[in-house]
């Protein structure tokens, strides 16, 4: 079954000429493994959605919706802290205490305030 973001990968790699293993020569990766992040089998991998925007030359708004794509599908966020101020790390560790409990209200008002660009998406 495919993904928000597989559906968009293999939209924009196909409008941009490229094929499975085009893409996974341009990315070093097989075009099985490229398959299956489009296909959902595989999760994206951190930075993939920037290294395949970059590869395919795409536009900025072509790369900001394959990078809010790649976002719907993230089970999980490792945050590395090492040589953050202390203020930094007490923000961190609230947010994430706090984020459980987040309406659907406050995330928007939150990404809003950090000056997302997906906020008017969210609508």
């Amino acid at each position: 079954m495919l993904t928000e973001f597989g559906k968009k990968l293999r939209t924009l790699r196909i409008e941009h000429g490229q094929t499975l293993s085009d893409l996974g020569k341009l990315l070093d990766l097989s075009s099985a493994f490229i398959s299956a992040i489009e296909t959902g089998r595989k999760p994206v991998p951190a930075g993939f959605a920037r290294k395949a925007a970059e590869v395919l030359g795409l536009n900025a708004q072509e790369a900001n919706e394959l990078d809010r794509a790649a976002s719907k599908n993230v089970v999980a966020i490792n945050l590395p802290l090492e040589g953050k101020s202390d203020h930094a790390k007490e923000l961190a560790v609230a947010f994430a205490r706090r984020f459980e409990t987040m309406s659907d209200a406050d995330v928007k008002k939150l990404l809003g305030d950090l000056g997302d660009n997906t906020k008017k998406d969210k609508k």
